[in-house]
């Protein structure tokens, strides 16, 4: 029973890793890598406290936070792919003025909100949500003409657009999902996690994390979420490394962070010894 509730927990703490990554995997199969989405996570989460306590409305707070998400997301698009600038250079500055901006946000006195209740009706929504997104994300990757149209473009940006896909529209339609599912993951973590209050450095690099997962899960809406709830599972059990293992708290915080960048670098090396594990190519 211990084990299930360990598990149920976890499931629970890596919903907004599993939305944020499953958003930028869709980014990255369109060819185009989203910095930002630290950012934008901490942008999100403050603007969701923040209209939460202006309409006393959890639900209103939690979609102004993926609207906030979507608004970064624009800047994204109107600078990657309509000005053609240096896409890693805009996602770090997204997810540098996304953390400054909500840290404004806050210190006008908006820290502490409405929060969605754990087994609440919006709460349980999410999570349905969060279960069965990954294999509607699959089946729309792989079993419809859109989705081998969005892998065509990230596979060969040269080849789509002489076969006429509107390579540009493609990826501003991604790059807003994106910025949706950061934002929503953003205000999750605010609403639920910390139970409507936001707090500067609140998403603690899980911004990050998601990025990481979306590599680990070999570019796959079922592996992303996979490896994504793995890194949950390693979040959640920080506790159990210092009370029944006794390794130091500074140690423990970095844990999940450190697995990630191991991770990151086996699978680098198996993909350059074995060149057929390098990302699906579409059919």
């Amino acid at each position: 029973m211990v084990v299930v509730d360990y598990m149920s927990i976890a499931f629970i703490t890596s919903i907004p890793i599993i939305l944020a990554a499953l958003g930028e995997l869709v980014v990255e199969r369109s060819g185009r890598v989203n910095l930002g989405v630290e950012g934008m996570m901490a942008f999100s989460a403050s603007i969701s406290v923040a209209v939460s306590t202006l309409t006393g409305s959890p639900l209103i707070g939690l979609i102004a936070g993926g609207l906030a998400g979507v608004i970064l997301s624009t800047v994204y698009t109107l600078t990657v792919i309509g000005l053609k600038l240096d896409q890693i250079v805009v996602g770090l500055i997204i997810s540098l003025a996304g953390l400054g901006l909500a840290d404004l946000i806050s210190s006008t006195g908006y820290r502490v909100g409405y929060n969605i209740p754990h087994g609440s009706t919006l709460h349980n929504t999410l999570i349905v949500i969060t279960i069965v997104l990954p294999p509607i994300l699959w089946l729309i990757l792989y079993r419809t003409p859109q989705g081998v149209e969005l892998r065509a473009v990230g596979y060969d940006e040269h080849v789509a657009r002489e076969r006429g896909l509107r390579v540009d529209l493609i990826r501003a339609v991604t790059v807003t999902i994106g910025g949706l599912t950061a934002g929503i993951a953003g205000a999750y973590m605010a609403l639920v996690l910390y139970n409507g209050r936001y707090f500067s450095g609140i998403t603690g690099g899980w911004g990050w994390l998601a990025i990481g997962s979306v590599i680990l899960g070999y570019w796959h809406p079922i592996g992303v979420a996979v490896a994504a709830y793995t890194i949950g599972v390693l979040l959640t059990t920080k506790p159990l490394l210092t009370s029944e293992l006794g390794l130091p708290p500074t140690l423990v915080t970095i844990t999940p962070y450190i697995a990630v960048i191991i991770a990151l670098t086996l699978v680098t090396i198996i993909s350059r010894r074995k060149p057929s594990l390098i990302p699906p190519k579409p059919l």
